[in-house]
């Protein structure tokens, strides 16, 4: 019964059947999509030229993390990389964060780097 149906009085039950595993336990479900789930995937990127930037772009607005290298380009395109990659973070509230140095990680919102 939802909020709604509570406070109307209507009060249809729902016949909502829980999936369970194999394990008989309920598999967890990200809030975030499907990221959370056993086959996912962080996308990795090694950029050549600053025109791939919105492939990662891309990737950050579906909600999923990219690991960008960025070790064999010159250093002004990877400071402009970094640039447009951390603004369009900011811009959709994820995160970013250096694994070592000229490797970042860009996380979408919900999924948090320490």
């Amino acid at each position: 019964m939802g909020l709604f149906d509570f406070l109307t009085g209507n009060k249809q039950s729902e016949n909502k059947q829980v999936q369970r595993n194999e394990q008989g336990k309920i598999p967890y479900q990200s809030p975030y999509g499907d990221f959370a789930g056993a086959n996912s995937t962080i996308d990795t990127f090694k950029p050549t030229s600053f025109e791939e930037v919105a492939d990662i772009i891309d990737v950050l607005l579906s909600g999923r993390p990219a690991i960008v290298y960025l070790t064999e380009v010159k250093d002004s395109t990877a400071q402009r990389v970094i640039d447009l990659l951390s603004g369009a973070t900011y811009a959709i509230n994820g995160s970013m964060g250096e694994v070592q140095k000229g490797i970042y990680l860009f996380t979408p919102n919900g999924i948090r780097t320490n």
